[in-house]
């Protein structure tokens, strides 16, 4: 939905996900794109909707099925991925990053993701290392398949737990704010919905 709304704005994307639907959009949404794209005349301009700016310059967006950043251990191939035993091996999927083929990491502007679920540490820690544009809103945690998520030092005095307690990020909560340790110029910006909401973003700019 994040691609749709940018492509109702000309602006280019590519969704990345592992899923076999990989972009698929649910019918609704795929006629107003459909009907979006075909208003366009040769020159790019939507003149059935004179009114509307918005969407005088709609563009389909790309899809590509590949991991970010890394493919996770002990991650559900059947569920995640769509594989099942009699299917070709899971980890011959591609994994998109900033050395990898397809070149979108090392070409695009921005980073956007809304709900990546696994896929949250390594885009966040991708553009903090090559200082890329992003807004993350994270949903689930996964703290078993991301053990060695340390919730940010200053939370405890020192580094034994006490009291039967953990300082691996293990809740909502703990992912903001092991997101925005990652660097000074992080932000956190509440989302005008209801449920998982946090956006977490940064331009890299003083």
């Amino acid at each position: 939905h994040v691609s749709l709304a940018l492509a109702l704005r000309g602006i280019h994307s590519t969704v990345v996900d592992p899923r076999p639907n990989v972009g698929k959009l649910p019918g609704r949404d795929r006629k107003a794109l459909k009907k979006a794209l075909s208003c366009i005349k040769s020159n790019g301009e939507n003149t059935k909707s004179p009114t509307n700016t918005i969407f005088r310059k709609a563009i389909p967006f790309s899809t590509y099925r590949a991991w970010f950043g890394t493919r996770p251990n002990g991650i559900d191939p059947v569920f995640r991925e769509g594989f099942t035993i009699d299917d070709e091996d899971p980890t011959k999927l591609p994994i998109c990053s900033m050395c990898s083929d397809d070149q979108l990491l090392s070409s695009c502007t921005a980073i956007v993701a809304l709900h990546p679920d696994e896929a949250t540490g390594s885009i966040v820690e991708t553009a903090v290392e090559n200082e890329i544009p992003f807004v993350v809103v994270p949903c689930c945690v996964f703290s078993r398949l991301f053990p060695d998520r340390v919730k940010p030092l200053g939370e405890y005095d020192t580094a034994e737990i006490t009291d039967g307690g953990s300082n691996v990020v293990s809740t909502y909560h703990d992912l903001i704010d092991w997101l925005v340790a990652k660097h000074p110029s992080i932000r956190v910006t509440r989302l005008p919905f209801d449920g998982a909401n946090l956006a977490v973003w940064s331009t890299f700019k003083a």
